[in-house]
């Protein structure tokens, strides 16, 4: 067994619209004297790669319906930016008075359809989750390809909540390299093995996360030892039918 290295990589520059990600990691990399090898993984916090992809809304600009209104009555919670979130929802879960429960456009279950305002300067602004969290990172792991000539896994990844235990943990939104699930068939002593599939892209996110402290801008890290064969490949069979939702 390997062993598994997480590196921060630190410096990254405030990321604006339009912003170039693959180059300014490479060039982030090379200030912090870091070369990536063949097969390392990049986990990258999806609020660089919605900021660049121009994935910003100015919520004074939404037009908020009756359904957002009375939504909002119950949440405490700027219409506008209620208006937004049922905009990138495809239904609503749960409402309380701090948050709905949705699952967006691309089937992930989470807080207001992942809609943000951390981490971005400018306080009228929501930042959504990438359109295509699949395509950005295989876009990120080409074009670093093209810079390193390496093979590169990138991971895109946001934190969400779970049912039933407190605080959030970092989780795949999107990949290309790397397989998402790896499935166990037995034991240790040869006993079989049932539904032990472990999404270890998830699993990656979470311990990068880690390293992504909120307060200190790092939103990328590095991954180095995990064995695993680089596929032409990006994130699937992670998210759980509605049909198989036993959290309903």
């Amino acid at each position: 067994m390997n062993k598994v290295e997480l590196i921060p990589v630190q410096g990254l520059p405030s990321i604006d619209p339009g912003d170039n990600i693959p180059l300014i990691i490479s060039q982030a990399l090379e200030e912090n004297n870091l070369i990536l090898n063949q097969n390392d993984i990049l986990v990258i916090a999806h609020k660089i790669v919605s900021i660049s992809e121009k994935r910003l809304v100015n919520i004074q600009e939404v037009k908020a319906g009756k359904k957002a209104i009375l939504m909002a009555k119950k949440c405490k919670k700027d219409p506008k930016l209620i208006q937004l979130i049922l905009d990138n929802a495809k239904d609503v879960l749960r409402i309380n008075k701090d948050f709905l429960i949705t699952r967006d456009l691309n089937g992930i279950v989470a807080a207001n359809s992942g809609i943000d305002q951390s981490n971005y300067f400018h306080k009228d602004f929501a930042v959504l989750l990438p359109k295509n969290s699949n395509k950005s990172a295989k876009k990120i792991s080409l074009d670093l390809k093209k810079i390193l000539n390496k093979d590169i896994s990138v991971i895109i990844t946001d934190s969400v909540g779970r049912p039933w235990r407190n605080g959030l943990t970092q989780i795949a939104l999107g990949s290309f390299g790397i397989p998402s699930i790896v499935s166990y068939k037995q034991d240790l002593y040869d006993s079989p093995l049932f539904d032990t599939d472990i999404p270890i892209v998830d699993e990656l996110c979470s311990t990068a996360g880690i390293l992504m402290i909120k307060d200190k801008g790092i939103p990328v890290v590095i991954i180095r030892g995990y064995n695993y064969s680089f596929i032409k490949q990006g994130l699937r069979n992670i998210i759980r039918s509605e049909k198989n939702d036993i959290f309903k």
